[in-house]
């Protein structure tokens, strides 16, 4: 698959300039593809203005060397957000006590979809959340999607 290829090439690259590559996706409209790379810096997890371009320049370097993509496409370098994606399991650690919205892949207790807190992770390596009902575990496995909760992200200032 392209994407893990671009994310295998960029991943220590990224890194290597002080960022966390947190999402690669390609998308096609009407022939049209976009690559969209979402990072932040590792050391405080933001990015502004600066960071885009900089990571823009270098990301265009690396991806003519390597092409994995043979076809012509827009380059889009963002953070991830308010409602920054979580796509790895640190990422439930990093992001404790943070709201989350997390879609499972199965029904649990009866759905798919989950609001709460983050609360880390345990010793067996489960994800844990706490909802207005429940405190729940679940394998980073059985996560279809999980993202910072973004209204709760403005109302306490979580990103500034």
């Amino acid at each position: 698959m392209v994407e893990e290829q671009i994310r295998d090439l960029l991943l220590l690259r990224l890194k290597n300039l002080g960022y966390h590559l947190i999402r690669v996706k390609l998308t096609s409209v009407n022939a049209k593809k976009t690559l969209q790379i979402m990072v932040e810096r590792i050391k405080d997890k933001k990015m502004d203005i600066e960071d885009c371009v900089f990571l823009s320049k270098h990301i265009s370097t690396f991806l003519e060397v390597d092409d994995p993509i043979s076809s012509s496409y827009i380059l889009e370098v963002s953070s991830g957000g308010l409602a920054r994606p979580l796509t790895i399991v640190d990422d439930y650690e990093s992001f404790k006590y943070n709201k989350a919205k997390i879609v499972l892949k199965e029904k649990f207790l009866g759905k798919k979809t989950y609001k709460g807190f983050l609360k880390g992770i345990d010793k067996n390596g489960k994800i844990l959340l706490e909802t207005e009902n429940h405190k729940i575990k679940f394998n980073f496995l059985e996560i279809e999607k999980a993202n910072i909760d973004p209204n709760w992200a403005i109302e306490n200032n979580s990103f500034n």
